[in-house]
C-alpha cells in the first residue's frame, strides 16, 4: 500500500475510535483548551517519537521536533530562531508546563553531519543553501568538547558522545531563555536531558549529581 494511503487508512481507524463514547470525556475536555505538563524537544527522526516511547495520551505532551533536537542560545531582540523560541515561551508562559525534556538519540543524522564536518571537509550538503550545516553548527561547542576529550575513540563512539553532549548543550541553552530561567528559579519548572538508544530501546536520563547519563528504568 502507498505510504499516503496507509496514513489515510490509519486515520479512519483513529476517527472510528475517537468518536466512540470512551473518548467523550476527552473531547469535552480538549474543546476547552490544552494543559499538558511536559514539553518534549525531540529530533525529527521518524524512529524517535516521544509520545509513543512514553505511551502519552492525547493532550499529555507539548511537542517540538527539529533536526538533532537542538535548542539554540537565547538571543535578545531579533532572534534567528523565532519558531522554537515561540514554542518554548508558549509552553512555559501560557500552557504552564512543569517539565521540559530535551531528548537525543543514537544514530542521529544531524549529529553525524556535525561530526563529519571540519575546516577541510564539505558539510552534509554543498552550497550556500546548506540549511543542515547552518543548523547543526549551533552544536559546535559540543563537538569540540567531545573531540578534545575522546582521544583514541572511534568515529562511532565520538558521534554517540556528541549526541549526548548536544542534548546537554541544548539544556544549557534552554536555561538561558528568561521565562525558563524564571520558572526554574521559582521551582515550577524542571529541565531534563534524555537519550534514546534506537537499537536496544533503552532510555537514559542525565543525572546532574553524578555528571552522567543513567538508565531511566534500572
Amino acid at each position: 500500500m502507498d505510504a499516503y494511503e496507509e496514513l489515510i487508512r490509519g486515520y479512519k481507524v483513529f476517527r472510528k475510535e475517537y468518536l466512540d463514547s470512551k473518548f467523550e470525556a476527552y473531547r469535552n475536555w480538549a474543546s476547552k483548551g490544552q494543559k499538558p505538563k511536559t514539553l518534549i524537544i525531540g529530533c525529527s527522526d521518524s524512529r524517535v517519537n516521544p509520545a509513543i516511547l512514553t505511551q502519552a495520551g492525547l493532550g499529555e505532551v507539548f511537542a517540538v521536533n527539529n533536526v538533532a533536537n537542538i535548542v539554540p542560545p537565547y538571543e535578545k531582540g531579533l532572534s534567528h530562531h523565532k519558531s522554537l523560541g515561540a514554542a518554548i515561551q508558549y509552553a512555559v508562559n501560557h500552557v504552564g508546563v512543569e517539565h521540559i525534556i530535551v531528548m537525543g538519540h543514537s544514530d542521529c543524522g544531524g549529529i553525524a553531519a556535525l561530526m563529519a564536518s571540519d575546516d577541510n571537509t564539505p558539510r552534509f550538503d554543498a552550497g550556500e543553501d546548506d540549511y543542515i550545516a547552518d543548523w547543526v553548527s549551533i552544536l559546535e561547542p559540543a563537538k569540540r568538547a567531545v573531540l578534545e576529550n575522546s582521544g583514541g575513540s572511534s568515529r562511532e563512539e565520538c558521534c554517540r558522545l556528541a549526541e549526548m553532549e548536544g542534548a546537554l548543550l541544548s539544556i544549557q541553552n534552554l536555561a538561558g531563555y528568561p521565562w525558563v530561567r524564571q520558572a526554574v528559579a521559582e521551582k515550577s519548572l524542571t529541565l531534563h536531558a534524555w537519550y534514546f538508544h534506537v537499537d536496544s530501546g533503552e532510555l537514559l536520563s542525565y543525572r546532574p549529581e553524578e555528571g552522567r547519563f543513567r538508565r531511566l528504568c534500572p
